[in-house]
């Protein structure tokens, strides 16, 4: 299966390119869109997929729900997009609307789920173990991080896959605030070139600069893949299912709070500086 890190694709010009690959096919019936669900499925056992739309915007592509992040494939199955689809038409950004969208039926979901209603019906007790969704204690151990601006005043730990755009978005966007220390624990949800670089990174003797290389481009010195990477990255993930992480970047505070995705650098800054005692 290919992989590309952007998709932008121009309105213009979407019809032409993606009727190509799509030899002009109508949209999927429900049970074709089944099936490319179960495929994307084996594909990538690691990832739930929630859902499969071929009747997309851009003829020829399908949009593939992952929890609260989204990402493309044929019709066929055969290429899978990870990236965004902008339209410049209308000068949006589809992917980033699509995301928001999500974000805001999972909110929705978790407020009638937790309504006074709903605790009235039902008295039994949640299991002691499972933490909320909205509050998240991480206690993985430091070792299977990877730590950015060591030392500095205001503390923010992520959960990351290196093949996810919304992830190197983040991390371009973090550059320019070295007031943040970034507690970075790799998972690969995303396929297994995730995998691969996960591994590499958390076999490095420098794995700030490694990670650095993946963001920003530059060498990478690892003796490639080690037992011990491997473990510290199953662990990482082990951890992440059991708190419902499906999508990524996962941002959590010093406090706990979570927010599922990439937020802009200023915005980040505010809600850190928002930690409660």
């Amino acid at each position: 299966m290919k992989f590309t890190a952007k998709v932008i694709v121009p309105s213009a010009l979407a019809l032409g390119l993606m009727a190509a690959a799509g030899g002009g096919a109508l949209a999927l019936s429900k049970t074709a869109n089944n099936k490319l669900a179960d495929r994307l499925q084996q594909e990538f056992p690691a990832t739930k997929i929630s859902g499969v739309n071929c009747d997309f915007k851009v003829k020829g592509l399908c949009e593939v729900v992952a929890g609260k992040n989204v990402f493309y494939a044929t019709a066929d199955g055969q290429k899978v997009f990870i990236g965004e689809v902008l339209d410049l038409k209308s000068k949006t950004n589809i992917t980033a609307a699509r995301i928001s969208e999500l974000a805001s039926m999972a909110s929705a979901e978790a407020k009638i789920a937790g309504g006074p209603q709903q605790a009235a019906a039902d008295q039994t007790p949640p299991p002691a173990a499972a933490a909320p969704a909205s509050v998240i204690k991480v206690d993985l151990p430091k070792d299977n991080a990877v730590i950015h601006n060591a030392g500095a005043p205001l503390k923010l730990t992520v959960f990351a896959d290196y093949s996810c755009h919304f992830c190197q978005q983040l991390f371009t966007d973090l550059k320019s605030h070295p007031e943040i220390e970034i507690t970075e624990y790799p998972i690969a949800i995303l396929g297994p070139e995730s995998e691969t670089k996960a591994k590499r990174v958390l076999c490095s003797s420098d794995k700030t600069a490694a990670a650095n290389a993946l963001y920003y481009g530059g060498e990478m010195r690892t003796a490639g893949e080690c037992e011990a990477g491997a473990a510290k990255l199953a662990q990482n993930l082990a951890f992440a299912r059991q708190h419902g992480i499906q999508g990524t970047p996962m941002l959590i505070r010093s406090d706990g709070a979570t927010n599922s995705g990439w937020m802009p650098g200023d915005k980040l800054v505010a809600w850190l500086k928002g930690v409660k005692a």
